[in-house]
């Protein structure tokens, strides 16, 4: 196994993302006509709870073990790098379990409290997955600190895959002992399928564990010995005596000495309680979203058949169509945090000021790209996706999702920069300050929601302008702390105008061969074949522009030199 060039790792990663959500929403038509309504519902009773304890459970430590290891790479220590991973495996497993136990032990009165005492089982049958996917996430930040992304990639779609096939074969055959052990049967697939995964990454790992001496190799280096590993020293002065390749003194820090179990703990949780935190932000404000839209929307006047309808548009459509496009940018911020982290370790500003205006460039025009095609296509992707599910019995629901979509369309920017910026924070050790900017954000949308929503001239539509309030505002918090910690210059007509101008006018482009296809062909080739016309003639202005200086468009290269172990 080999690293990859960012471009490529990126790339991994964003395929194997849309095939994922590609297998999970497949698996949803099937399971709905097996559990059918009701059935569903006792299901997505269990998952959100699920999903929030494995974001509380995994998400920080992973990224904390792929900052740390990237870093320890980058200055070639081994010791340390094995020693955080043995020590953020037990750290997962020990969290991981109290979860679980609390999950089992609690599931009775929780299913309870819910309003469906059946879901109780579900909970139980879930508890193995908390434990299962924690100790997956954590294997997958390593291997996101050691820049190779195929194992991540490959155990994911697996996943997905054993999931669709086991938990529908469970849910069916359980189906004749009723509904409740249908769910189960579900619910028991997804932890099998965690089981699955978690092998298969298993052995990449120990496949991959004979190979640890590939990144400690000179460039030159072209003999069957074992390399030269640099020296483990303390620091006694303002330098290390550690060297890399080309003799530059890397500063003294942490990275010099060999850690201990403690002193590995106390690295990990500094990033990974913050990250944990910024994580679950978002997740809690859907949460609130469900307990305040549909009341505030009843009491401003609205049926609640009609409140129920606008928000499942917004939260049930509108949302997981914007999510969508960000997995290109969530895949490059993936990529980004062990090639920022490297180069930290190292003290290496100038580089990081190059690296970190390279990633907000590129963050910007992919972010404008998919705005314009979001904001463009949005009718006909709803056709496409949601054209026999979408129904004008209660409201015109094409009509209001087609707004909301194009109305949402550029929060696409905000949350594509928002990704780029978290990783940047937790690369560069600042991982408290989306915890802040997005904490002050929050606060401002749950007030913006309470005064907008409950105005029936706005009615739904101030629940996506508080959204793109409270991006813009966590945005906004972002790049001046950016700007505070790294001193990064622009040209501000290549690099900002520039792009707007040349999306605006891609945009109209869009518009008109669109709707002069749609005439001839049916709607969906011509969304296809204008969409692919406006994508060609963007990247190839991008690339021969001047936004991007001749050694970033280098990083495009998806090839990457590497040092094999048979050389």
């Amino acid at each position: 196994m080999k690293r990859q060039s960012f471009v490529l790792s990126a790339i991994i990663l964003a395929l194997g993302g849309f095939f994922a959500k590609a297998i999970g929403a497949l698996y949803k038509i099937p399971l709905t006509n097996i559990l059918g309504s009701g059935g569903m519902g006792l299901y997505y009773l269990i998952f959100p709870i699920y999903s929030l304890i494995i974001t509380i459970c995994s998400s920080g430590l992973s990224v904390s073990l792929a900052t740390n290891v990237a870093r320890c790479r980058k200055v070639r220590n081994r010791y340390n790098e094995q020693k955080l991973l043995r020590v953020a495996l037990v750290l997962g497993f020990a969290i991981s379990v109290v979860f679980a136990t609390i999950i089992i032990t609690i599931s009775k009165p929780l299913a309870y409290a819910q309003g469906n005492i059946n879901a109780y089982k579900g909970y139980i049958a879930i508890a193995p997955a908390i434990i299962i996917s924690t100790l997956i996430a954590v294997l997958r930040g390593y291997f996101q600190g050691v820049e190779n992304m195929v194992p991540t990639t490959i155990s994911l779609i697996i996943e997905q895959i054993v999931k669709l096939s086991v938990g529908l074969i469970l849910a069916h055959q359980l189906c004749q002992y009723g509904i409740q052990y249908a769910v189960l049967g579900a619910v028991v697939g997804v932890t099998i399928s965690e089981v699955v995964a978690l092998i298969i990454i298993s052995i990449n790992f120990f496949t991959y564990k004979g190979q640890l001496y590939y990144n400690y190799r000179n460039l030159n280096y072209k003999s069957r010995q074992k390399p030269k590993v640099l020296p483990i020293l303390k620091c006694n002065n303002k330098y290390s005596l550690a060297r890399n390749n080309n003799s530059k003194l890397y500063k003294c820090s942490s990275l010099a000495v060999r850690y201990t179990t403690k002193k590995a703990l106390k690295i990990l949780l500094s990033i990974s309680l913050p990250s944990m935190l910024s994580s679950i932000i978002i997740p809690i404000s859907t949460m609130l979203d469900s307990l305040m839209i549909i009341n505030i929307l009843s009491n401003s006047g609205y049926s609640s058949l009609v409140s129920t309808s606008l928000y499942g548009l917004w939260g049930g459509i509108v949302q997981t169509l914007l999510s969508l496009p960000t997995i290109i940018v969530s895949a490059i911020a993936t990529s980004l945090v062990p090639s920022l982290s490297g180069l930290v370790a190292q003290n290496d500003t100038n580089e990081i000021k190059k690296k970190v205006a390279f990633f907000i460039k590129l963050t910007w025009v992919l972010s404008l790209l998919m705005f314009v095609i979001v904001f463009v296509f949005a009718e006909d992707i709803l056709i496409f996706l949601y054209g026999d599910g979408l129904s004008n019995s209660v409201i015109d629901e094409l009509f209001y999702a087609t707004k909301m979509l194009k109305i949402s369309s550029v929060s696409i920017v905000y949350y594509a920069f928002l990704q780029t910026f978290t990783s940047i924070m937790q690369s560069i050790g600042k991982s408290f300050i989306p915890v802040i900017a997005l904490g002050c954000g929050i606060i401002i949308r749950t007030i913006l929601i309470t005064v907008l929503v409950g105005n029936a001239n706005i009615n739904i539509f101030g629940a996506i302008i508080a959204n793109i309030v409270f991006l813009i505002i966590a945005t906004i918090l972002m790049a001046f702390a950016l700007k505070y910690y790294i001193d990064i210059k622009y040209n501000f007509y290549n690099h900002l105008i520039k792009p707007i101008i040349v999306s605006a006018i891609l945009l109209v482009g869009m518009i008109i061969v669109k709707w002069g296809l749609k005439g001839i062909i049916n709607y969906f080739f011509a969304m296809i074949i204008s969409a692919i016309i406006g994508v060609v003639i963007f990247v190839i202005w991008v690339y021969f522009s001047k936004i991007f200086t001749p050694k970033e468009k280098n990083a495009f290269n998806l090839r990457k030199k590497t040092i094999s172990r048979n050389k």
